[in-house]
């Protein structure tokens, strides 16, 4: 994960450019369930204002950072994610998920709630775009915190902050920086900070919740592929031959690009080649290992 800077203002402006009087419709619904105390509709129409995230995140899963298509085809690919959910709240992990996933956490995780944040419902600071298996396979209706109280009548994202989600929202700057709490160790996504800390378990269950390290061969395989070529780029940066570096320039500036699939896994690499030599060979190939006991 990455973070996506974007102020309020501009948000709002882009919405609005995007969908003129989205927003006021929006405080109208919002005003409605209100009253009602809960999340009501027949539709939603966040739809119409997915190409805005789908702009801003450059194409890519808020979560998983693969790239989808993009434009208008695109759409199809890419689902208005509530980061908090906005009808109900399902306790997380269920028991099948913590088999699945052979979780094992010494902290609570929040407990379900009948009624979702319905005041977020039509908070623009409380989507994103994200691929289906991020959204409907792992994110559907949970939002797990570390917290004791869920605040779902409210959207003072002061008050929310209080819940201590355990995911990251990365649009904006509501949120930690994605990158200041995630990094890489080759293919694999690990927290960084001390064991024990808040940001650091934040870290742990969003790696889990979204099964960034494990189950997801096709993230596993693009992000071996990247650091394939960066290695090589990276020994070559500095090749004599113009067309050779040139090129490794090239492979280098693209992959470290926010526009670029798995920009985290591919900056956390690229420190390491600076760093260590010897370790980011070893990354090298052990992502060239993977590689080919998969068969790609």
């Amino acid at each position: 994960m990455i973070r996506y800077k974007v102020t309020k203002a501009k948000l709002e402006q882009l919405v609005e450019a995007e969908a003129a009087g989205w927003l006021n419709a929006a405080k109208t619904k919002v005003e409605k369930f209100r009253q009602l105390q809960k999340y009501e509709e027949a539709q939603g129409t966040w739809s119409e204002i997915k190409n805005v995230y789908m702009v801003l995140q450059r194409g890519k899963c808020a979560y998983c950072e693969r790239k989808l298509e993009g434009g208008e085809l695109g759409k199809i690919e890419h689902d208005v994610e509530h980061f908090r959910p906005k009808s109900k709240v399902r306790a997380w992990p269920t028991a099948k998920i913590k088999q699945d996933l052979q979780l094992n956490y010494s902290f609570t995780t929040g407990n379900k709630a009948d009624v979702g944040y319905y005041l977020l419902s039509y908070n623009i600071r409380n989507y994103a775009t994200t691929c289906k298996v991020c959204n409907s396979t792992c994110k559907s209706d949970y939002f797990p915190i570390f917290g004791t109280a869920r605040f779902v009548d409210s959207d003072n994202f002061i008050q929310l902050k209080t819940e201590k989600p355990c995911l990251l929202y990365p649009i904006g700057s509501l949120d930690t920086d994605p990158e200041k709490i995630i990094t890489f160790q080759g293919i694999l996504p690990i927290p960084k900070g001390n064991p024990g800390s808040e940001n650091y378990l934040r870290a742990q269950v969003t790696i889990d919740f979204f099964r960034l390290a494990v189950t997801r061969e096709d993230l596993l395989r693009e992000r071996a592929l990247i650091i394939k070529s960066l290695y090589i780029a990276f020994l070559n940066k500095d090749n004599p031959n113009p067309l050779f570096r040139d090129d490794a320039q090239l492979t280098i500036d693209l992959a470290l690009s926010e526009t670029s699939p798995h920009t985290n896994c591919a900056r956390s690499f690229y420190a390491v080649c600076e760093k260590d030599i010897q370790l980011a060979q070893q990354y090298y190939q052990a992502a060239v290992t993977y590689l080919k006991s998969k068969g790609f």
